[in-house]
């Protein structure tokens, strides 16, 4: 489901699970907010995917006609790493509450930005170009999506089913997940998308939420999109035989197979998706209990 936002900006989104969670949960689910090392050449730690800017809709009309956020006076952009801390600054400030949101991940991924966290906790950065801001470019809209990784406790340890995906050059493994449909909820959606995906034939049952991930992408007309990912980690009845599955077609979905936890935390490679599997990783362990 894409939820096309029918103004510019919406409303404060109201609590989400995640929002209402500590800093610590928080850590733990979906989107870690501990800084990771960067690895595109850019000095210290790595900021999540999406960052939010608290402003004004004056102030975001402006960000767009000049092309740049910025605040000006040589003064940093702050942003935060939780949308509800943004709407909270937001509502204090003088106009209509505005939250922009900040690909950070393209914006390093294409060495555009630098950003740093200060002593608050805060992110900040001299100024975004404004094809990294996603709700001030046109044709924004958000998208909800779910999916899940079933596990199966077998003599040797837990293992993980994942699905082999054909992309432009590669083939790559990843989790099994797709689109929410009008009126279905992320937990039916997940169990929906990995039957369909990796063809398996009876029901699965979800054994823990493990919170949201949230990332930018652009389709291919060209339009942003923010991407809500809602992942379980699920119970499978036995271990289907890879070879008897037969995933839904039209998908590019090459194969289906069982992994060890930690060669299926190697091979995601999915950069949104890599704290989300270390966490996986550390539930099956027992360090994560």
């Amino acid at each position: 489901m894409v939820r096309t936002i029918p103004r510019l900006f919406g409303e404060p989104p109201a609590p989400t699970m995640n929002d209402r969670k500590t800093h610590d949960e928080q850590a733990l689910a979906g989107r870690s907010h501990r800084p990771r090392r960067s690895r595109t050449g850019n000095r210290g730690p790595c900021p999540p995917d999406i960052l939010y800017h608290a402003t004004t809709r004056d102030r975001a009309e402006r960000a767009r006609v000049r092309g740049v956020l910025e605040v000006g006076g040589g003064r940093p952009v702050f942003l935060s790493s939780a949308e509800s801390q943004a709407w909270q600054v937001a509502h204090r400030l003088h106009g209509e509450p505005v939250v922009l949101y900040v690909d950070a991940a393209r914006a390093r991924q294409l060495r555009r930005c630098r950003f740093a966290r200060n002593r608050q906790g805060l992110w900040q950065v001299r100024s975004v170009p404004l094809r990294h801001v996603l709700n001030l470019r046109p044709g924004f809209a958000e998208q909800a999506s779910a999916g899940g990784i079933p596990v199966w406790e077998g003599g040797a340890g837990p293992e993980l089913l994942l699905i082999q995906v054909q992309r432009r050059n590669r083939r790559t493994w990843e989790v099994a997940k797709g689109k929410l449909e009008p009126g279905e909820s992320p937990a039916a959606a997940a169990i929906r998308e990995v039957r369909e995906e990796a063809g398996i034939p009876c029901d699965l049952v979800i054994r823990q939420e493990l919170g949201f991930v949230r990332y930018g992408f652009t389709t291919p007309d060209q339009e942003p999109r923010l991407k809500t990912l809602h992942m379980f980690l699920m119970d499978a009845p036995e271990r289907f035989d890879p070879a008897r599955l037969r995933p839904i077609g039209g998908e590019g979905i090459t194969g289906v197979d069982w992994f060890p936890v930690e060669e299926a935390t190697r091979l995601v490679a999915h950069r949104s998706l890599r704290p989300l599997m270390r966490r996986v990783e550390a539930l099956l362990s027992g360090r994560g209990r």
